[in-house]
């Protein structure tokens, strides 16, 4: 859909899902590409399924919550591309419990991955970064829909909306800054909650769930990791060049700002 030739593109959490879509569309428009993930396993496998040359792609392993480790990661693609075009800030992660049962551990630990990492990632990518470059932050419909057993992601989510427009103030006119709000998608994370609540009594069975679910959304579907990907790409493309603070919601109608 857009021609990403002689950009690098750096995306967290690409090693699964929407991360993974992502990278498959950046490398069919011709970028090349930096697949991160903490996994080192699953970053090096998701390279040898998409059967790329290392001049068109390469995995690294970091953990985006850890200053060090995004040091140390910026410093390898600096040596492997001399410089980047484009970040997404895709890695996430989200557990569940009432916000009254939240352990300081479990609540910091979601915010370092899916607010610290993000400003981290920016913080010491940013310099490697030319003029036209653009920075696509992952939100979700949680940080604008309440619900359940998510305050600490919701929360974490909120704050990167609020992080995307603050750091598109502070790059401008340099480099672009947009987030892309998902909605229901079917990954592992949506599998894992529904597992939790049927496991925990507050659901008889996934089908109640999934309906639930799909009550609340006026297409009347789920939407794909594939479909995240082409908003991602589209705000990161010149075809965006004007738009920057801005949240783009891909939810079906769940989620109407």
């Amino acid at each position: 859909m857009y021609d990403f030739n002689g950009k690098i593109a750096l995306v967290t959490g690409g090693a699964r899902n929407i991360g993974l879509a992502t990278v498959k569309a950046f490398l069919e428009g011709n970028a090349r590409v930096v697949l991160v993930d903490r996994d080192q396993k699953a970053a090096g496998d998701a390279a040898d399924e998409l059967g790329v040359s290392q001049d068109r792609l390469r995995a690294f392993a970091a953990d985006i919550s850890d200053e060090t480790s995004v040091k140390d990661l910026m410093l390898c693609v600096d040596e492997a591309f001399g410089n980047l075009d484009i970040i997404v800030n895709n890695a996430g992660i989200c557990t569940l419990n009432l916000a009254l049962d939240l352990s300081v551990d479990e609540w910091d630990r979601v915010q370092g991955v899916n607010l610290r990492g993000p400003w981290l990632c920016a913080k010491h990518g940013v310099p490697l970064m030319k003029a036209g470059g653009a920075i696509v932050n992952i939100a979700s419909q949680a940080a604008q829909r309440a619900q359940k057993f998510t305050a600490h992601y919701s929360a974490s989510k909120m704050g990167i909306i609020g992080l995307t427009r603050a750091l598109s103030v502070e790059l401008a006119p340099k480099i672009r800054v947009n987030a892309v709000s998902p909605g229901t998608i079917q990954t592992d994370m949506i599998q894992n909650e529904i597992d939790w609540r049927i496991s925990n009594g507050f659901d008889d069975d996934a089908d109640t769930v999934m309906s639930g679910w799909m009550d609340r959304i006026p297409m009347q579907r789920f939407q794909k990791a594939e479909h995240i990907a082409r908003a991602i790409l589209f705000l990161a493309s010149d075809e965006a060049s004007e738009t920057t603070g801005e949240t783009l919601n891909v939810s079906g109608g769940a989620v109407m700002v």
